[in-house]
């Protein structure tokens, strides 16, 4: 028993460290206000839930000068200043994203870029086709195609007549993809902070100095260089916080974490477009 108690007390102080230090690493200040939206991660499979315990997201932030140091502690305010337990909403099944970007007020204007960043989702394929016949054809494929492990596939018609196919990949195909990518982008990534999620990465280049105006324009070259998400461009764009888990199947919960903490010293935007070639 004391033996198990020993290694949650460990594991408890090692998820209070990576979250701490993501936050330090983006290079947030003491005197700045942190903003975090919990969504539930049960949300794209489940009916919203009704009761307010259960909403389907909030919205909530807290001083950094006041962050308490243990996970276990840490409590954030909604615009209500109701005081939300964070780990005990995580292991509710609330998923913890923070807004990477500098706002003093969860709606207010911008005022500083803190890093710029990718989300790569190995677990998904996504492909549109122009017939239902294409899309087809593209599914018994990929059912028929046993490197790929498709555990699931769908094809759904949009309102511009096109169809989209999205299938699934298997645990053990992304974890052949996910050493394929950081083997392919090694020179790429180094230097960056690499958070591991349950079905990929997120990569972050921290940013010093940089230019609101140029932020979109940056985060759109970027998802072209890495074939990443391309929705993940805006300015207000929050991401999973490490330490916390991915809970969308609850019989499996997945830590994010960090992989690699990347260079002490933040990249300016002009830097980063050079080291990776980036075109506008």
């Amino acid at each position: 028993m004391e033996q198990r108690l020993s290694l949650h007390a460990a594991r408890m102080r090692l998820r209070s460290r990576q979250f701490r230090q993501y936050i330090k690493k983006l290079g947030c200040k003491r005197n700045q206000t942190l903003h975090f939206t919990l969504v539930h991660d049960t949300m794209s499979r489940k009916p919203a839930p009704t009761s307010q315990s259960k909403a389907r997201a909030m919205t909530l932030h807290k001083p950094m000068k006041r962050l308490e140091r243990r996970l276990s502690q840490v409590t954030l305010y909604t615009r209500a200043k109701r005081s939300v337990p964070l780990l005990q909403m995580n292991k509710e099944g609330y998923a913890v994203f923070m807004t990477v970007n500098y706002r003093e007020r969860d709606r207010g204007d911008f005022q500083g870029v803190r890093a710029h960043f990718i989300d790569v989702d190995l677990n998904k394929l996504v492909e549109t086709y122009r017939t239902g016949e294409e899309a087809e054809r593209r599914m018994q494929e990929l059912q028929a195609d046993s490197a790929e492990q498709i555990e699931s596939v769908t094809v759904t018609r949009t309102s511009q007549e096109r169809y989209v196919l999205v299938a699934l990949r298997g645990k053990r195909r992304v974890r052949q993809l996910k050493r394929r990518f950081l083997a392919k982008h090694r020179e790429r990534i180094r230097g960056a902070m690499i958070v591991e999620t349950k079905n990929g990465f997120h990569v972050y280049w921290a940013i010093r100095g940089g230019k609101l105006g140029r932020f979109v324009a940056i985060q759109r070259a970027l998802a072209r260089k890495f074939n990443s998400d391309p929705k993940i461009t805006d300015l207000a764009r929050v991401m999973r916080v490490p330490g916390f888990h991915h809970r969308k199947n609850p019989a499996s919960p997945y830590l994010v974490r960090v992989k690699r903490w990347g260079r002490k010293r933040p990249y300016t935007q002009a830097e980063l477009i050079r080291k990776l070639s980036l075109t506008l």
